[in-house]
């Protein structure tokens, strides 16, 4: 059986106390459900007791459930008296501390003739004899002895839990969700407090960064959104690239893409009950996260918008990260870098209201679909992933890095294009012809792909780094 822990929940009144609990419980017994695993279950004072036969599964979703401070694979016994409870842990760990030092560790609660050094001391000399000698600092093992009225816990670790509080105990929110490495983190610091969080994606090369992201999300939300079926919103952000692309002059356009997600976000709050909306937004780290532009894009936006990153500069992002098993390697690229080279960095609010009026929310953001968590894996392989490391075969190549790239490397027959300058290709091209189209990090390439295959084209994409490893 397990013992399992919590500590803030305990800190709460007892009416709230008790519906945590039992929040905690039941995202527990969903994952056991949804497992086939049969478990049972009582609870005490700060103590929840788990029963299975499956104890690895226990041990695989106990330390990714927030709420739990710790927990411990444990015996339980029922004793009569402090002899009893001496004789049992001899039996169980006479072995154990065999030519090692160990340490014996007790609590208690209830009412007993005995106190928990008491007990220390019991189990020590039961077992001194065949050990290495007692060393409370540094021991070998550790030997924990916990006593609940008539009952007794033994056991050898304490594993920590994610602790916070049960997820679905504090509302739900909207977390913008682009698949990079700050949304993840910010989306794990809110649900650890307890907050339900759905996510709103942006795509703007469907199916090819959608498919990127649903693989951040499911890493993401397999790990830690236990209990909860999260809802994940795709949406169309193509008509607003190329208006952008196709109209230079516009101004701000990495804010007015921030800003459209924002009121898109603000109506599924409407709609969905959301208390509010989370960002992976750090002052100063890109153009659009200065505090002008923060100010500003946030001034129309009536629900709390949550930015637990706000002060965490990018390594600080990124170890936390990777401590918490979010981290990926590789990426696809960021959307700013389908926008103009001189992007509004403090930009007054009067001024973003301006250049807001000439877009339509409607207009150019559409959704392509709404998912629940359990159904990522059958939609991503339902949706064809149009990236290759190798060249397709009567292909035609096409780079869109700048000008001084393709200089200095390209592929032998490529040729240099700018994006903008795509609809050219759609125009006039062969569509008996494979396109394979490559940039940097191959949002550019996958935004070129997605136009093509709407125009009845065969198309692919790829990145220098993948086809550098070509030989040509």
């Amino acid at each position: 059986m397990f013992i399992v822990r919590y500590s803030e929940i305990g800190l709460k009144g007892d009416k709230t106390r008790r519906n945590m609990e039992q929040i905690l419980i039941n995202n527990i017994l969903s994952c056991s459900k949804s497992h086939n695993i049969d478990l049972k279950y009582s609870k005490t004072d700060g103590r929840i007791f788990l029963y299975t036969d499956n104890d690895d599964f226990l041990y695989e979703i106990l330390p990714k459930i927030f709420g739990i401070k710790s927990f411990s694979y444990a015996y339980e016994y029922k004793f009569d008296n402090i002899d009893t409870i001496a004789a049992m842990a001899r039996e169980k760990f006479y072995d154990s501390v065999k030519n090692r030092k160990f340490a014996v560790i007790a609590t208690r609660k209830g009412v007993h003739s005995f106190t928990s050094r008491d007990i220390e001391v019991k189990i020590g000399d039961a077992l001194y004899n065949n050990s290495s000698g007692v060393d409370l600092d540094n021991p070998d093992i550790k030997i924990y002895a916990e006593i609940r009225d008539n009952k007794l816990y033994l056991f050898t670790e304490k594993i920590g839990g994610p602790g916070g509080l049960p997820l679905k105990s504090e509302g739900k929110a909207i977390s913008l969700f682009s698949g990079g490495i700050d949304s993840p983190v910010a989306t794990y610091m809110i649900m650890k407090r307890g907050v339900a969080c759905d996510l709103l994606f942006c795509s703007l090369a469907h199916p090819a960064d959608t498919v990127y992201m649903l693989r951040v999300a499911k890493n993401l939300l397999d790990q830690y959104s236990r209990g909860y079926n999260n809802r994940i919103f795709i949406l169309d952000g193509s008509t607003l690239i190329t208006e952008i692309i196709k109209n230079p002059t516009h101004k701000f356009s990495n804010l007015i893409f921030k800003e459209l997600l924002y009121e898109y976000a603000q109506n599924l709050c409407i709609e969905y009950g959301y208390n509010g909306i989370v960002t992976g937004e750090s002052i100063g780290q890109v153009s659009s996260q200065t505090p002008e532009n923060i100010e500003a894009m946030s001034r129309d936006i009536h629900y709390p918008v949550y930015r637990p990153l706000i002060g965490f500069d990018k390594e600080e992002t990124i170890n936390y990260s990777k401590s918490i098993n979010l981290y990926f390697s590789d990426s696809i690229g960021e959307f700013c870098s389908l926008f103009s080279k001189n992007p509004g960095i403090k930009v007054a609010y009067h001024d973003l209201k301006k250049e807001m009026d000439k877009f339509d929310l409607n207009k150019y953001i559409h959704e392509i679909i709404v998912l629940r968590k359990d159904n990522i894996d059958s939609y991503m392989k339902s949706i064809e992933n149009r990236y290759v490391n190798d060249i397709p075969v009567h292909c035609n190549i096409i780079d869109l890095r700048n000008s001084d790239d393709y200089d200095k490397w390209h592929i032998a027959s490529a040729v240099n294009l700018n994006i903008k300058d795509l609809d050219s290709v759609i125009e006039h091209g062969d569509r008996d012809k494979n396109y394979l189209f490559y940039c940097k990090k191959g949002l550019n390439s996958a935004y070129a792909v997605s136009l093509m295959l709407e125009n009845g084209y065969s198309a692919f994409y790829s990145t220098e780094k993948s086809l550098k490893k070509i030989k040509n």
